[in-house]
């Protein structure tokens, strides 16, 4: 489920398959740029994103600059959908090219996160798009969308009433091989791939709301080479809590465009020999390495900075890439 966002000397060979779930491939990309957008618009751009790539991965949102550049490198044809004037322009173009897809809208409130949440994994089973009020009524308006809506904005006191009664009512029909735990505090890339893989997803204290994960991590269907993925409330008691329920955490809440990248074909990657050089006496030898590689936001983003950026020189520089991107 990735790219290499810079060249490296590499044999390939063929990948294990099985540990992610991959969206079937598109001839043609549609991007749409939603980084103007309001942080609520481009939750629900990222939502719509993921609806429609579960089908036929051909939505890319280029919501930063890199994105654009590592979507070149994939070498898909790709249109841009024409901008639109106004406020959340990248959302309405979205929603404009797609909303004959869009079968219901589920209302969530903001302030209460676990509505957010639920309204994501409903939509994701039902062909719909998570909305705060005011964009249900602003998309409604202006494209006359007229397919159901449903309220969640006061349906559950609290989170813990809202993730048992998912536990019951959604989980049966999420994807066993991934499962998300994301701070919906943060704009959050990585919903198009939970809309897409029909993950569960949920925000819950990792030690003050362990009871409650448990619950979660415990469903039958999880089992070794299931993976957690976005970001815990904290690294450490994610990773921990996970591992007892052979459930691995791959850090990846700010990974872009998971649910294009899935449809790539699996290849892995191994490094080519390296040379033998002479060693002369008195002479200091290092080895300088980049890593972050149990973390794909960090591949895609920062370490892509990196290479690109030119006061990095012309030392040799050894990188290691998260496994998970293969």
């Amino acid at each position: 489920m990735g790219f290499l966002g810079f060249t490296l000397s590499v044999q390939s060979a063929f990948a294990a398959n099985g540990l992610f779930p991959k969206m079937p491939a598109a001839t043609n990309v549609y991007v749409v740029d939603c980084h103007k957008d309001s942080r609520d618009a481009r939750m629900t751009a990222w939502a719509l994103q993921g609806m429609v790539n579960q089908s036929s991965a051909e939505v890319y949102i280029a919501d930063q600059e890199h994105h654009w550049e590592q979507l070149k490198s994939s070498g898909k044809p790709f249109e841009q959908l024409h901008e639109l004037s106004g406020a959340n322009a990248g959302l309405r173009a979205l929603f404009q090219k797609y909303q004959g897809r869009v079968k219901k809208m589920f209302i969530y409130d903001p302030e209460k996160d676990w509505t957010w949440y639920l309204a994501l994994m409903s939509a994701a089973q039902q062909n719909g798009i998570p909305v705060t009020e005011s964009i249900r009524n602003d998309l409604t308006s202006e494209f006359g969308w007229k397919g159901a809506v449903e309220d969640f904005q006061n349906k559950w006191t609290d989170r813990n009433e809202a993730y048992d009664w998912a536990l019951l009512n959604l989980m049966p029909g999420c994807s066993k091989q991934v499962v998300f735990a994301l701070n919906s505090g943060r704009l959050l890339p990585l919903v198009d791939y939970v809309v897409a893989s029909k993950g569960f997803v949920f925000w819950l204290d990792f030690k003050t709301d362990k009871a409650e994960v448990k619950k979660i991590f415990q469903t039958k269907g999880y089992r070794v080479g299931t993976s957690l993925m976005g970001y815990g409330s904290g690294g450490d008691e994610a990773n921990a809590l996970a591992n007892q329920y052979g459930i691995g955490y791959v850090v990846s809440d700010l990974y872009a465009n998971g649910s294009f990248w899935s449809s790539f074909p699996d290849k892995t990657y191994t490094q080519s020999p390296g040379r033998v050089i002479a060693v002369e006496p008195g002479k200091i030898y290092a080895h300088i390495m980049w890593s972050d590689g149990d973390n794909i936001q960090f591949d895609q983003g920062s370490l892509y900075y990196f290479w690109h950026d030119p006061a990095r020189g012309t030392i040799p520089v050894a990188t290691a890439l998260s496994p998970t991107l293969q």
